[in-house]
């Protein structure tokens, strides 16, 4: 069986199960597979068990999906191309796996470690700049603690250490591209226009000293959000 997945944590399965892959990464972050299938190379992985493919997405996505000798498909990524992909595997019967739109939570209880919990927070929100599947975009405080969370919280983010993401010491780097760093920004405006959401923080393009030379984005977190805002 070939296999075609979007990230290195979707091929592994698929080599456990005796599956050759074909992987076709982001075009915005190619370099990043490159260096993994390299490194399984290095560590012995036949060469033919992991293929890599690098281009445009919406050309890509169409050749694996039809292509007959793909049995499988695992995509993850937007709800939209995710509805095409799905469509297009239809007529060939392929098995498909697709995570799509994730607004991942974290909990916290009124009897939650909060320092063990500060560190869940800021790793899943911030790390990576929030851009990975697994990233938290909701908290949801038990109310006997969210006043000392909230506080806790915005203590730690005006510490951050914004900057290049490949400098030491930096905790949180650029966004991707101009066109995701305009979303963010966009969304951000949706959020202060919703009834009772409130900016604790962040909510700008930041845009000086050596920041301006990227497309960083200060920390931003809303609170009193409610099911149903599209900020949610």
């Amino acid at each position: 069986i070939r296999y075609r997945v979007i990230e290195e944590s979707q091929a592994l399965p698929a080599l456990v199960l005796g599956n050759t892959v074909v992987w076709k990464p982001a075009e915005d972050t190619p370099y990043c597979a490159v260096r993994f299938v390299e490194i399984l190379h290095k560590a012995g992985v036949p060469r033919g068990v992991v293929n890599l493919v690098l281009g445009e997405g919406a050309v890509l996505s169409q050749a694996l999906t039809e292509d007959p000798r793909v049995a499988a498909v695992s995509f993850t990524g937007s709800t939209e191309v995710g509805k095409k992909i799905n469509a297009q595997c239809a007529p060939h019967l392929k098995r498909v796996c697709l995570e799509l739109g994730g607004k991942n939570a974290i909990l916290v209880m009124d009897d939650a470690d909060l320092d063990l919990a500060l560190e869940g927070i800021l790793w899943a929100a911030f790390g990576t700049t929030g851009q990975r599947c697994t990233a938290a975009s909701r908290l949801i405080v038990h109310e006997a603690v969210r006043d000392e969370v909230e506080k806790r919280l915005l203590d730690r983010i005006g510490g951050l250490k914004i900057g290049d993401g490949l400098a030491k010491g930096i905790q949180v780097g650029p966004v991707i591209n101009r066109k995701r760093l305009e979303r963010i920004h966009r969304y951000v405006g949706i959020g202060l226009k919703e009834d009772r959401a409130r900016l604790l923080c962040g909510g700008k393009i930041l845009r000086s000293g050596s920041l301006s030379n990227g497309f960083f984005y200060a920390p931003t977190v809303f609170t009193w959000v409610r099911p149903g805002m599209r900020i949610t």
